[in-house]
């Protein structure tokens, strides 16, 4: 079967053709995950594959905006045909080049490439690309990477101002995480947990929910600053988000992220620069006991909580301190073994913004785009439309029969 597989592969390659049973133009993956329903390991064989294609529809919207040479403006790159066709939460790309011309670089109509791509469902979610998140509460945890996430989100319901100025929005607008968590002034330092002054993370200690995608959706950021800290102990707990009471509402998908700022802080200023390695080791173990108690919580009746575990970005920390990179790339290793030993699927953030980024981390003459911890568009734009590959490929749960939209024209589609 596998020679056979490959005699088909040689016959339509040529013609770009993707196969129904395909993932990629390879036999290996077909045949490691079409026959098996068995669990390989730590997870099963449907998130291994929704593993993979969040990861590739992420790389193949990267190298498509890499894919012209250092000469190209960045106008140009952002409005390419495929970016705009194949690149989700990201209505603003449908005003096109140069003083909102509505067409792309290639003279085709903007909107009109974003609505083949399924792009238009604020009214007809169901029918549209954003089928996965109908009527789902969406809670995204994590720092303010992943509020980045959560605006991104929000494009297609309200507008690209609120993307812009969503960190000052949650700051004024959201609710307060206390009592459920140690209160931390601005200007003090905690010796006891690593951090404080001059970093103002304290002010970001608030939870945002906005409307979501249908009439019953919902879309919430919910700030995480260590792998485990008071506030989890809440969130996870008998009276927490998941509580003891099954009669409560209680989030469908839930996406985490934990690694970044235990490595901002452990080479913090108020150390002169010392590398707190006990800081790193603790932290290194309470990945684990998060786990473990978001394992706990979403198993309590009703269990209906999807669970993405999504790695830090690539970031690049402390004017690229070498120690303080390798410990985030490092957390990230540990953050997806320990999601894997409770059977979460993994998203793999760092390793997408990687691709995005191979052609601007260390040009010495061009980049095309920022290397900021914070990306610039259309960094949250990518990584926000593989999510959703992988959230919608989750809940395909192995079948093409849900949703309505129609298969996109990249390897491991959206629609079903």
């Amino acid at each position: 079967l596998f020679f056979i597989c490959q005699l088909i592969l040689a016959i339509f390659m040529p013609f770009q053709t993707t196969l129904p049973f395909q993932h990629s133009n390879n036999c290996f993956i077909f045949f490691a995950t079409a026959t098996n329903d068995a669990p390989y390991g730590m997870i099963n064989r449907v998130l291994t594959d929704c593993e993979y294609v969040g990861i590739n529809v992420g790389s193949e919207l990267s190298d498509a905006f890499n894919a012209m040479d250092e000469a190209t403006e960045f106008d140009i790159r952002v409005h390419s045909d495929y970016v705009v066709e194949h690149t989700g939460f990201a209505g603003f790309l449908q005003s096109g080049t140069w003083k909102n011309t509505a067409l792309t670089a290639n003279k085709q109509s903007a909107p009109a490439l974003q609505k083949k791509g399924g792009w238009n469902g604020r009214n007809n979610v169901g029918s549209s690309s954003y089928w996965a998140l109908e009527n789902k509460w969406v809670y995204l945890m994590g720092d303010s990477t992943m509020r980045q996430i959560w605006a991104a989100f929000q494009n297609p319901l309200q507008n690209r101002e609120f993307e812009k100025n969503a960190k000052e929005w949650a700051r004024e607008k959201c609710i307060k995480q206390l009592p459920h968590r140690k209160s931390h002034p601005i200007g003090q330092y905690f010796d006891d947990e690593g951090w404080g002054a001059p970093h103002k993370c304290a002010l970001n200690e608030v939870t945002c929910h906005l409307p979501g995608f249908g009439a019953d959706g919902k879309v919430t950021w919910d700030w995480k600053h260590f792998p485990y800290e008071d506030y989890d102990e809440w969130v996870f707990g008998d009276t927490g988000v998941w509580s003891a009471n099954a009669s409560e509402h209680r989030p469908d998908i839930l996406v985490i992220q934990m690694t970044l700022h235990t490595c901002v802080h452990a080479l913090d200023p108020h150390r002169d620069g010392h590398y707190n390695a006990s800081m790193i080791q603790k932290h290194e173990e309470d990945v684990g006991k998060l786990m473990r108690a978001v394992k706990s919580a979403v198993d309590r009746p009703p269990k209906k909580t999807t669970v993405i575990v999504m790695t830090g970005g690539r970031n690049f920390l402390k004017g690229n301190d070498p120690r303080a990179n390798r410990c985030q790339w490092r957390l990230n290793r540990i953050a997806a073994h320990e999601a894997h030993l409770q059977g979460f699927p993994v998203f793999e953030r760092e390793e997408i913004e990687h691709r995005l980024l191979f052609k601007s981390e260390f040009s010495p003459y061009h980049k095309n785009m920022n290397t900021h911890i914070h990306l610039d568009i259309p960094g949250p734009q990518i990584i926000s439309t593989a999510l959703l590959a992988m959230v919608a490929c989750i809940a395909r749960n192995g079948s093409d029969s849900v949703g309505t939209n129609p298969l996109l024209p990249i390897p491991t589609a959206i629609g079903a």
